[in-house]
Formats: structure tokens, sequence, C-alpha cells
């Protein structure tokens, strides 16, 4: 059995994986794999198909697992499916979803499914991000840069206990990459909430007070 504790501080964990069993056919990722992720960064290290997105869409609820528990903040996600998944939000790999509504629609609707959505930092993050000029644009018709923008944002300020970030720097212009580094590094400092971020490549100065988890060594 592997177990992983993320943090050797006195906190308290929040989110929990136990006995987590999931792989492909031609290859086997996760045998009875156990974690736990406190507040703060988590930087989810490796190479290109070691199991970074995998493990990201079991812990957002998006892939089923073949054993295992999940637990985030009390809420187990056999027993507590809808509560569990509302109080995390995970930015996949792929094109952002709802792209026929705006990033204003699209805020407003994120807005109405998260209770703790925290409009006060919307504004600082469309800033951040130079979303404003995009507002009313269909996202359909923008980068995919533009939609992972929009997409950062909503979960930065989701007001979840939990932000799963897969791959968020790619596809990044210069200032939307330094804006995102800087609140990681704050994120990570703060430590009001879980953040865990996928990435192959180091992400700046948040990466010194992140805790690593190389799943190049874990992942069997």
């Amino acid at each position: 059995m592997l177990h992983m504790d993320t943090d050797e501080s006195d906190q308290a964990p929040v989110l929990k994986v136990d006995g987590l069993c999931f792989g492909y056919p031609d290859r086997p990722l996760f045998v009875d794999w156990s974690a736990r992720f406190k507040t703060g960064v988590t930087w989810l290290r490796g190479r290109n198909g070691c199991g970074k997105t995998t493990l990201m869409k079991l812990l957002a609820g998006a892939l089923p697992a073949a054993q295992g528990s999940f637990e985030l903040a009390g809420m187990e996600i056999s027993k507590q499916p809808l509560e569990y998944r509302r109080a995390l939000f995970w930015v996949g790999p792929d094109v952002l979803p709802f792209d026929h509504l705006t990033p204003a629609e699209y805020f407003g609707f994120v807005a109405r499914l998260y209770p703790c959505f925290n409009r006060a930092a919307l504004d600082l993050h469309v800033a951040g991000f130079a979303l404003a000029a995009q507002l009313a644009v269909p996202l359909r018709t923008l980068s995919t840069g533009t939609q992972r923008k929009v997409w950062i944002t909503a979960a930065l300020v989701s007001g979840t206990q939990a932000i799963l970030l897969d791959e968020p720097i790619s596809a990044l212009d210069t200032a939307s990459h330094a804006h995102l580094i800087k609140v990681l590094a704050a994120c990570a400092a703060e430590r009001k909430c879980i953040c865990i971020v996928s990435s192959h490549e180091d992400f700046g100065p948040a990466t010194a007070q992140a805790t690593v988890l190389a799943l190049d060594a874990l992942a069997t």
C-alpha cells in the first residue's frame, strides 16, 4: 500500500483519498493508493502520461475509481456526491464547457452553482487576465488561451474548498502567466483552501512553498 501525506505540519487534512485503485487495460496507474491533502498548493509533477490528468479527474469525481474512497471536508463522494462536487472546482485540460455562453454569462452561471462565489475577487482576476474586452463575446469564438483564462478565473472565484488546475500555465500569454503565478504564490502562503496544480514545469515563486507530489514515483 502506498500512503502519501502532502504536508508534515499539524494541520488536519481537508481532502482524503484511501485505497484508490484505477488503471487502463494496458496499464495500471494506482494500486491501493492513499493520500492526504491540506490547504495550500500541492504540485502534481511528472512526465506526460504518468497519470496527472487521470488523478485530477478521479479527485473531481469526473472519472469513477475501480476502488477507493474520496472525502472532502467530511463529505464522501459515494454518500454525498453533489455536495462533494460543489465543494471543489476542476479546470480540465480540454475546452471550456458551455461555450455558447459569453464569459459574463458563464461567471453568472458559476455564481449560481457555488454559494461562496467571490464576486469581490472577480474584477481583480478579470483585470489580471485581461478579460474585460471579451466579457460579452461568445466563448466559442475566443482563443483557447482566452477560454482557459475564463475557466481559471471561475475556479479562483468559486469559493470552493478545493481547486484543481490541470496544466493551467499552458496557452497563457506572458502577463496572464505572471498573474496566475502571483495568485498561486498567495494561495501557498495564505493556506485558505486546497489548490492542486498539475504541471510538468516549475511555476515560479509558488514552487518553493508548494508540496510536491511526484507521480512518476507514486503511481504504480
